[in-house]
């Protein structure tokens, strides 16, 4: 790293020394402590786990620094790498520039087994801080600043004019470590409200340009959860949430008397006939969050939102992808039929998975897994999707064969866009962009062949059926197409990545299909343990003593199962063996420490040009992309 990030401008204070503006040199209050102990100084149990957490908290934000500093060096290095760099002195022909940050967060990706989106903020973020905010990076590598403390006053900063940015940054990061270290214990709130004292003081268009960026970040963004359930997450202009606060909360009011209502309606018939009185605890489990809940679907639907007694009900145009052991699972939305009070309308189409021949699956509490799924919400109970239905009309129901390969033919196989049947049938087995660490789900994604297709000769290759395609978001489709990976499908849908450098990563497909399949292979792996000790000679390939249909596949399943795990247990052996190399390994082949200081160089004036256009940082901070 060198004096590429070393910032003499900025006084870096200890926490743990008595006067913080007495030295420049990070000390170390744990350290200080642990040679106590070694010495043989007394010290309590308190204090030595009050060291600990200390030295961890440091340690930890030095870590962080350093992720961000090696994550910067692989960006600068692919922006130099002849597959992005758009160098006229070595055309390629029939190419397309790779974009430098998406190669770079695939390595990131590989080496740090995060998403795509979590990747991408990094890169901006640490480009951020060595361009811009250098002050902010060393307080992190001296462990003195936490990284979300780094990136909220950064964002702070986003639009302070480069005139005067080196002295505002160096003066709120001495602000806010100085508060450190006389005691203080600031919230991100408050850091953030003494930054914005000191951009104002001088750069006061900063402020007022930084809140015009955050009205333009607006927007709802619906992520998909566990356990039947989903995050809706709406970031509004706080006149519009005050509005939307006082409809529910007004709403709220309006449930809660029409129930104190029917409550002594209900006592008065109750006391007037002479029977028990009726239960008055009903809504004590009823918590305020969940009526404005209730409150908000009331708005939106009209009618269709759950009372607090019952199972929640899917929003309106759900889909749902299903098994047959989980109920019906569907996929549609649409509109006439039936109407709410609110105006809406549901007309479901249902896609039940299941064997159209009913299969072999001696046990159907293997299949528990399969079920409901709303694509763009996620799984849900059979209630839900049978509560959508009773407010529904015309109705449609489709049946997906399970089996491999159910949907190719030989004539479709020669061309090149896929028939409406088999890409519905690639999008229900992959769920998302089948590159690592991309969660795009696969309704918003292209259908590439792994192996091209050869449009001179379509018998030659790069057939059109399904252990051929996979579901790649635009992005991640244009990699694939120039990046120069290897990219292999196995029969299950495991997709097998190779780097130039002959590292390997693998994807298996996440959507409703793939699990109906696991779920019926772990059926029949159950159903061959139980008979194998039924059957007097295990090893005999006659299958004698195997009765039905299982006696006449069992063996080849078996052995189908032995050479899947096989496979897996070699891509795992080496994807430790790459997982336990230094991270350097995977940008050495770049060149020497002259590459790496000219692909700094030329990622700094890359930079530089966008910049003005450029959002610092990205409002979003979930991993999965808008819905």
């Amino acid at each position: 790293m060198g004096n590429e990030y070393d910032d003499d401008k900025v006084t870096i204070h200890s926490l743990a020394t008595s006067s913080p503006t007495t030295s420049s040199t990070p000390t170390s209050a744990p350290a200080d402590a642990a040679s106590e102990v070694q010495a043989g100084a007394p010290l309590d149990p308190l204090g030595a786990a009050n060291a600990a957490l200390r030295e961890s908290w440091e340690a930890e934000n030095r870590a962080s620094g350093l992720r961000l500093v090696a994550a910067h060096t692989v960006m600068a290095q692919c922006v130099i790498d002849p597959v992005c760099a758009d160098a006229a002195d070595e055309p390629r022909p029939g190419y397309g520039v790779v974009d430098p940050e998406l190669m770079a967060a695939t390595h990131l990706v590989r080496m740090l087994s995060i998403s795509s989106t979590r990747a991408r903020l990094m890169i901006s973020f640490a480009a951020d801080l060595h361009f811009r905010y250098p002050a902010l990076l060393e307080s992190m590598l001296a462990g003195l600043m936490e990284q979300k403390v780094a990136r909220a006053l950064a964002l702070q900063m986003s639009n302070v004019d480069e005139s005067v940015l080196d002295e505002v940054q160096k003066r709120v990061v001495e602000d806010y470590l100085d508060r450190l270290a006389a005691g203080e214990r600031p919230n991100i709130n408050d850091a953030k409200a003494h930054a914005d004292r000191i951009i104002i003081d001088m750069d006061r268009d900063a402020v007022r340009l930084r809140k015009d960026d955050a009205a333009r970040a607006r927007g709802v963004r619906i992520n998909k959860g566990q356990d039947g359930m989903t995050t809706v997450n709406a970031t509004l202009r706080s006149d519009e949430a005050a509005v939307l606060a006082e409809a529910l909360d007004e709403q709220v009011e309006l449930d809660r008397e029409a129930e104190n209502a029917a409550r002594d309606t209900a006592r008065a018939e109750a006391e007037s006939s002479g029977g028990p009185e009726p239960d008055s605890t009903d809504d004590e489990g009823y918590t305020e969050a969940q009526r404005r809940a209730d409150a908000l679907m009331s708005k939106v639907c009209g009618g269709l939102g759950p009372s607090h007694g019952g199972e929640p009900e899917p929003g309106p145009g759900g889909d749902t992808d299903g098994s047959p052991s989980g109920g019906s699972g569907g996929n549609g939305g649409g509109a006439g039929g039936n109407t709410t009070g609110g105006g809406l309308s549901l007309r479901p189409r249902i896609t039940v998975i299941t064997n159209p021949t009913g299969g072999n699956v001696p046990d159907g509490s293997h299949l528990s897994e399969a079920g409901v799924e709303f694509p763009r919400s996620g799984e849900a109970a059979i209630e839900s999707l049978l509560a959508m239905l009773k407010l529904a009309d015309n109705t449609v129901i489709e049946s997906v064969d399970p089996t491999i390969g159910a949907a190719d033919s030989d004539e479709e196989s020669l061309r090149y866009r896929p028939g409406a049947a088999l890409a519905r049938r690639i999008r229900l087995r992959d769920g998302t962009c089948r590159h690592p660490g991309c969660a795009v789900p696969a309704e918003a994604c292209d259908l590439d062949h792994v192996v091209p297709f050869n449009h001179d000769d379509p018998a030659a290759g790069g057939l059109t059926v399904e252990w051929n395609l996979a579901a790649q978001c635009r992005s991640h489709h244009r990699f694939k197409t120039f990046a120069g990976w290897d990219y292999r499908m196995e029969p299950d849908g495991t997709l097998v990545l190779t780097t130039p450098d002959g590292e390997t990563m693998y994807t298996r497909p996440t959507g409703p299909l793939a699990r109906y399949r696991l779920a019926r292979e772990r059926a029949e792996a159950g159903a061959w343990d139980g008979y194998r000790d039924y059957d007097p000679a295990p090893h005999d390939t006659s299958g004698k003593g195997l009765p039905g249909e299982l006696r006449a596949d069992a063996v080849t399943e078996r052995h189908r199962r032995v050479a899947r795990a096989a496979r897996r247990a070699r891509r795992q052996s080496h994807g430790a063996a790459t997982w336990a190399q230094p991270f350097t390994t995977c940008i050495a082949h770049h060149g020497t420490a002259e590459s790496t200081t000219h692909g700094t160089t030329e990622y700094q004036r890359q930079y530089d040009e966008l910049n003005a256009k450029r959002r610092p940082h990205s409002a979003q901070q979930g991993d999965e992309p808008p819905v």
